[in-house]
């Protein structure tokens, strides 16, 4: 058995208009052995209110027992990194900017952080929304001419406008939503009901009590906020997520890693579709098709012990090892 020790680090992030200090981790196994000392390091990020207080710490110490080195975050504004940036107090209400812009910066500056401190370019593995905001980090440098990251791992990717189909009624939810201020305050969920039926991310009722239980245990075993770490979330939000596209950027470029592009066939949240067009459409090596694993849904696998969250490990490793 692997011992995994996990140390605090921070990591400067240049947004658009200034440069601010993240907290972030990295969990590592205690001894790397000649093998392990050929892996590149990982960065892990995730999307919403995702990082190291939630997934992050499952991936984390999955890939550090295979002999990774890995780094992840929570995003601004959430949890570990609450009051950085993207959270402000109106009256008695804390509310939420969720910017996958920002989210793409903490790409780069997690990338950049992995770049001095390990010596040399990490891989990138991303969960849901973090796969957007990966993405467009992979674009940049591609646009670039930078240095590249070793190799991508996107798992249950989608296009930020498809998925607000998922809505009771997406035209009425979108007009009323543009329709605000930017810093109106709206519940980060949308469940179909009338009390949230302007909420910020579309969640079926099902599926939000399983997130409920499964990622409010992680928060409360990191001792943070409880899951999703926010209260209210700006209108800005919503108007800002469903015009960033990066796959727009993706046509005919160059300079592409090679990538791994994961979907579970059973993801009712994240359509399987979405990784399908992404892997058609991605401008690199992806391999002979998008790796759809069956009896996977959003993320109800992905606990240490189970069959399914293993198995999904074990291919990110091999597919590093072998093309990254």
């Amino acid at each position: 058995m692997t011992n995994i020790t996990t140390r605090d680090i921070n990591f400067s992030v240049k947004y658009g208009d200034e440069t601010l200090s993240l907290k972030g981790m990295v969990f590592q196994p205690e001894q790397r052995d000649a093998a392990s000392q050929k892996l590149p390091p990982v960065i892990f990020n995730s999307g919403f209110t995702g990082g190291v207080t939630m997934y992050g710490q499952l991936f984390g110490r999955a890939l550090a027992a295979l002999g990774y080195r890995v780094m992840t975050y929570d995003v601004a504004g959430f949890f570990s990194n609450k009051h950085i940036r993207n959270a402000v107090e109106s009256g008695d209400k804390v509310i939420t900017n969720v910017i996958l812009e920002d989210q793409k910066d903490e790409v780069l500056g997690a990338v950049a952080w992995a770049r001095e401190n390990f010596g040399e370019m990490p891989a990138v593995a991303s969960w849901a929304i973090g796969s957007v905001a990966s993405l467009a980090a992979v674009a940049e440098l591609a646009a670039a001419g930078a240095e590249q990251i070793r190799f991508w791992v996107p798992m249950s990717y989608t296009n930020i406008r498809n998925l607000q189909a998922l809505r009771a009624d997406p035209a009425a939810a979108d007009a009323a939503i543009v329709q605000l201020a930017d810093d109106a305050p709206i519940p980060p969920f949308d469940t179909g009901t009338g009390e949230t039926r302007l909420g910020y991310y579309p969640l079926d009722p099902e599926t939000q009590a399983y997130v409920d239980l499964q990622l409010g245990g992680y928060t409360e075993a990191g001792g943070a906020d409880r899951w999703p770490g926010c209260t209210w979330v700006t209108a800005k939000s919503y108007k800002s997520c469903v015009q960033y596209d990066p796959e727009q950027s993706i046509e005919g470029a160059t300079g592409f890693p090679p990538a791994l592009i994961i979907h579970g066939a059973d993801n009712t949240l994240h359509m399987p579709s979405e990784s399908v067009r992404l892997h058609q459409n991605y401008p690199g090596d992806a391999g002979p098709h998008a790796f759809i694993i069956p009896k996977m849904q959003h993320g109800q696998q992905s606990q240490a012990d189970n069959p399914v969250f293993k198995a999904m490990i074990e291919s990110i490793d091999e597919a590093i090892r072998t093309r990254g």
